[in-house]
């Protein structure tokens, strides 16, 4: 008898639509809303969907300057560990 092991398996994440990685929307948007073509309700969304991405796009910056800031500490660390190192070879 042979026994079929299950592996779970992550979801597959679709890539997410962002207003502002696509130039051409941004374009197609603002010709739309200079010309009077949306009403107060695309309005309304569009307010909203922006809101949400930008809410999003500060997360991601500042999970990203939290990593380069514990990068830079790291680092300082080892610079601070090697100058010791360096002051111990010198006084001996």
């Amino acid at each position: 008898m042979t026994m079929i092991k299950l592996q779970k398996t992550e979801p597959v994440k679709m890539a997410e639509f962002r207003i502002s990685e696509s130039e051409s929307m941004q374009y197609k948007l603002l010709y739309q809303i200079r010309t009077g073509n949306m009403s107060a309700s695309e309005l309304d969304k569009l307010q909203f969907l922006c809101t949400n991405e930008l809410h999003q796009l500060r997360s991601e910056l500042d999970k990203m300057l939290q990593e380069l800031r514990d990068q830079n500490n790291q680092m300082q660390g080892k610079n601070e560990e090697n100058k010791e190192k360096d002051k111990e070879s010198i006084a001996a």
